[in-house]
């Protein structure tokens, strides 16, 4: 079986970000299914491409839109993935943490330090991973990821390191990489719509101390389930320490 992971992220901008970066994965004929079900969508809704800060905004495409008509497009996006997906996954990671915790010494010898961008990339690809493989062990992941940002090709470079890996340990499990844009790849408008869901929800969090439940990776995902993940205070040293076990 293929299945196919689109990634999207959302941050702050500035010299210190917050990105948080979000993939939905799911299998070809679940992807067959979600095309199927947005067409009618988009032509109920009259647009052509779903770009969250348009869509939030009331720009672009959505220019004019009552906030009614806003609501119902997202409610009828989310009727979707509920219903269609396997699994939703989404990771944060500050530019505090990023530059105290990872970039900060000591850093292995040859080590080829990953971007902010691409840290949040290879948490999102291992989680994924792991989900694929308890699906079986002759199943294939695809990835296509969102075109624009600056360290987009950081992720290419990881992932072909995550695909030689696996071969090396007898799993061929990691197919194509891609970077492509909403227009031609319609499914990565679901990723832009979680990364930006997980914004506002952390946003929420901090005013009200939301609390949710959080699964053991060994219990099965329900359908169209969401994986929220936080790194843990030692997860970005541990990521330098096991490059240099790797290399021994």
């Amino acid at each position: 079986m293929i299945f196919t992971a689109y990634f999207d992220e959302s941050g702050t901008h500035g010299d210190t970000p917050t990105i948080i970066m979000s993939a939905w994965l799911g299998h070809a004929y679940q992807w067959r299914r979600v095309e199927k079900k947005l067409k009618p969508i988009k032509e109920k809704f009259d647009f052509k491409v779903f770009h969250f800060t348009d869509w939030k905004n009331r720009t672009g495409e959505f220019r004019g839109w009552s906030e009614q008509k806003c609501d119902a497009l997202a409610v009828d996006l989310i009727g979707i993935l509920e219903k269609h997906l396997t699994q939703g996954v989404t990771v944060f990671l500050e530019h505090s943490r990023y530059m105290n915790e990872y970039k900060a010494p000591p850093v292995p010898r040859k080590m080829r330090l990953d971007s902010q961008y691409g840290v949040c990339f290879r948490a999102c690809l291992s989680h994924i991973i792991r989900v694929v493989e308890r699906h079986g062990n002759s199943h294939k992941l695809n990835v296509t990821i969102e075109n624009g940002h600056r360290n987009v090709n950081d992720c290419n470079r990881i992932f072909y390191e995550f695909k030689e890996f696996w071969r090396e340990n007898s799993k061929d499990v990691l197919g194509e990489f891609k970077i492509d844009r909403k227009d031609s790849s319609p499914p990565l408008m679901f990723a832009d719509m979680l990364a930006a869901a997980h914004s506002k929800f952390r946003e929420l969090k901090a005013l009200n101390d939301l609390k949710i439940k959080e699964l053991p990776l060994s219990e099965p995902p329900h359908k169209s389930a969401i994986a929220m993940i936080e790194l843990s205070p030692t997860a970005l040293i541990e990521m330098k320490v096991a490059h240099e076990e790797l290399k021994r």
